[in-house]
Formats: C-alpha cells, structure tokens, sequence
C-alpha cells in the first residue's frame, strides 16, 4: 500500500462489503425473527444500528468512486459504526453481549431447535461481511497518517533501529505461532471427559457449530494476517507499513473488550476473550472428570503466548516513536551521512511524512534553485565559515537539470516515481510524497 489509490482501493472494497453486510443483516432478521408480532425492540435496536452503518457505509463508498462531486476518503465513520455493532457492550441488549454476539446467541438458539431458514443464512453471512469489513477499515484507519497532505497510508516507523525492526519480527512471528495454536485448539478437541471428546467449535450439543466460537476465529485469523504483514513488511518482501499499531490494536480488542466466551461459563457484564479462555483451562484442570488433550495444552500456551505477544508490542510501538540509535564511542560511523546528521540533530531519525510545505512542495526553501543544487559554499582557510540556508545537492543518482536538459521542470525528482521533491529544513533531507519516505 504504497499511494493514495491502492488506499482508495481498499476503502471502496471494505465499505461495499460493510453495505452488502448490513443489507443482507437487515432483510435476514426481517424475514427470520419476529420483529413486529409480537414487537422486539431488542431486535429493532440491531436493525437500527445496521440500518446507520448501512447508509454510512453507502454515502462513504459513493463519495470514494465518484470522480466528481462529492469526494470522500475518510474510513472512520464507517469504523466506528462497526465498533458500535461489534464491541459496544449493553446492559439494554443483554447481560453480557455485544450487539454482534447478542445475534450469535440467538443463533445458537436456532439451530439447537433445527429451525433455521433462508433469512437466518443471511443474517449470519451478513455479521461475517461486517467483520470483513471491521477488519479492512481498521487497516485503513490504523495505516494511515493524517498528517500527509495527499492522503494516502503510512510508511513510516523506526524501522532504521535495529532493536525495534527485531522486536517486530519477533513479536509478528510469535504472534502467527499463537494464532495458528488458538486455531487448531478450537478445531481439535482440547480435553475429553468420559470417552467423550469436545472441542469448542462444536456447540455444547454436538449438532452443530457454535457460532460465537467462529466469529473469534474470524478476529483471531485478522491478526494472523496482520502479523503477516508486518513480518513480511520488516522483511523487505511487502512495500507497506512496517508499524506495529494494528496488531496492538487488535490485540486489544482480544486482551480487553468483550467478545467470545467459552461455552458453559456463568456470564459476566464485562470480561474478555483471553479471560475466558484462561478461565476454561481452570476448569479442565480443577474438574476431576476432565483429561486436557495435547491440542488442549497447545491452546492454553498459545493464549499465554499471545497475552506476551501484546506487551511485546507495547514496547515496540513506544520504541518506535521515542527510541533513538547514535554510534558508542570507538565504532565506525555507520554509512549515510543524511541519516546519522539527522539523528545527532533531532534525536532520532526523521519518522513519516514531514509537516505540509507552504507553496509549491518541490521548492526549496530559499535560493536559487541552481544555488541549492550546487551545496554550501565554499570557505577560505582562516575565516568563518559561512552557513548556507539553501539545500545540499541531491544524491547522485537523482535526475537534475543538468542530467535531464529535456525534461519540462528543472527541480530535483524521485528516482522512484519520478514526482518532484521538496527539501525538509528540520531534518536536511530530500521527502517525496508520492512514495512517502525520504532519499
């Protein structure tokens, strides 16, 4: 996700997938659940909330594609709406539930009396496009910096430390292992009791699958991918943001805010997936009548492990944005002079995209450009030096005027993308904002 449009792209993709959600929610729970006779107003207050996040979802996807008109590129009210439907907790809705797992609920209900219809597919189809949705638009917002004046997500990040490029592999690598051992743990039967085996994706009945249990799996596979991105970003293999946030959002979302809980458990006003799970294991262990399997003890230690994984990423995210590397005495300098200058002026490297220019971006700040282009001037021995305001020239492997006679514009270009550059006087670089980092 390197520009604006790739950004675009997405945003288009998880508004019309959180429309299609919303939709098929509303005219499921219109022909399954009886809605008016007699009247339900729990169930009118799901259809509420799917009928806002249905028009914010529309007027934030037609604004998106229309070339003219009304243009939007904004992903929070649509974010936002889908916390509300998937994290809000209620005491007006039920004891425990979110509006989302107030539905799963309900459909667990369902499919124990074999009555489920063709509204009742589509209101579960609908609550995973939401997720789906949730999901995209969280990318979006979580990617994304504000502070860039063309829009577009974030490829910053303190990637330049070694310490926090390693902590993000190792932390996104830990967090795959987890998520994948959550997974098998659900799927495989993680204790036995009696002869009998139960895993937790099988509702307690046996006659089908809980659908509380496949909507955690749904978040848990969005941090695996997450993970994946962040991994192969760090790694060179991805052009994409290397930040940590996402995952330590959604890793949040797991650690603290309602969602999942394991079946047969007394519900509480708040608790938490990891909570939950944590307190499954207590019982298997203090039940005489429970055996824990192997895929039981690897879901325990993968829960155990993703609650480090989440700490792992507070420090990261705060090394990121505070830490700063500088070469210990009697240790060559590391190469790239820009670099090392700004790291001895300001601290730390440059991080995201620099405050916005005033005028044309690609001008330099001060002088001729055939003045900047040539660096600092010279001095005489035994003088003072004197301190040129204009820019050092741009490396050697950028196009010039003097390299280019051809071309329409004589301001120094990206070698990337071949868009203008502007010179950044807080930190003596050269900033593209088409490819948002520095040369």
């Amino acid at each position: 996700m390197s520009s604006g449009n790739d950004y675009r792209k997405l945003l288009l993709i998880g508004t019309l997938i959180g429309v299609l959600g919303a939709a098929a929610l509303i005219i499921g729970m219109l022909i399954e659940f009886t809605v008016f006779n007699p009247v339900d107003i729990f169930a009118l207050g799901i259809i509420a909330v799917a009928a806002g996040i249905f028009l914010i979802c529309l007027i934030t996807f037609l604004g998106a594609i229309t070339p003219a008109g009304l243009t939007v590129n904004d992903e929070r009210p649509s974010l936002f709406a889908l916390l509300i439907f998937i994290f809000a907790p209620t005491v007006l809705v039920s004891d425990y539930a979110t509006p989302m797992y107030f539905l799963l609920d309900i459909g667990n209900g369902i499919l124990d009396n074999a009555t489920a219809g063709f509204g009742f597919y589509l209101v579960y189809i609908g609550v995973a496009l939401l997720m789906v949705s949730f999901l995209l638009l969280a990318w979006i917002y979580l990617w994304k910096n504000r502070m860039r004046t063309t829009g577009g997500l974030n490829l910053g990040g303190s990637a330049e430390i070694g310490v926090v490029k390693l902590l993000r592999i190792i932390t996104s690598i830990l967090i795959i292992v987890a998520g994948g051992g959550i997974i098998l743990g659900f799927i495989i039967a993680p204790y036995t009791t009696s002869g009998d085996v139960f895993g937790l994706l099988i509702y307690e009945d046996g006659s089908h699958l809980d659908l509380k249990a496949l909507a955690f799996l749904i978040l848990i596979v969005g941090i695996i991918i997450t993970a994946v991105f962040e991994l192969f970003s760090n790694l060179g293999i991805f052009k994409m943001s290397k930040s940590e946030l996402p995952v330590l959002v959604f890793l949040m979302a797991v650690m603290a805010l309602p969602g999942y809980s394991t079946k047969s458990v007394t519900l509480n006003a708040w608790t938490s997936p990891v909570f939950e799970l944590l307190r499954f294991g207590k019982e298997i262990f203090e039940n005489s009548l429970f055996t824990i399997t192997a895929f039981g003890w690897i879901l325990l230690l993968s829960v155990l492990a993703l609650v480090l994984t989440f700490f792992l990423s507070i420090l990261t995210y705060f090394f990121s944005t505070s830490a700063s590397f500088t070469a210990r005495a009697g240790r060559a300098p590391r190469t790239g002079g820009g670099r090392l200058e700004a790291r001895r002026k300001k601290g730390k490297f440059p991080k995201g995209p620099p405050s916005a220019p005033v005028g044309d971006a690609a001008e330099p700040p001060s002088g001729d450009l055939g003045a900047a282009l040539a660096g600092p001037s010279s001095t005489t021995v035994g003088t003072q030096p004197t301190v040129s305001s204009a820019p050092p020239s741009p490396p050697a492997f950028m196009p010039s005027s003097s390299a280019a006679p051809a071309r329409s514009s004589d301001k120094p270009t990206c070698p990337f993308c071949g868009k203008n550059l502007r010179f950044i006087d807080e930190y003596q670089r050269w900033y593209c904002d088409g490819c948002s980092q520095y040369v």
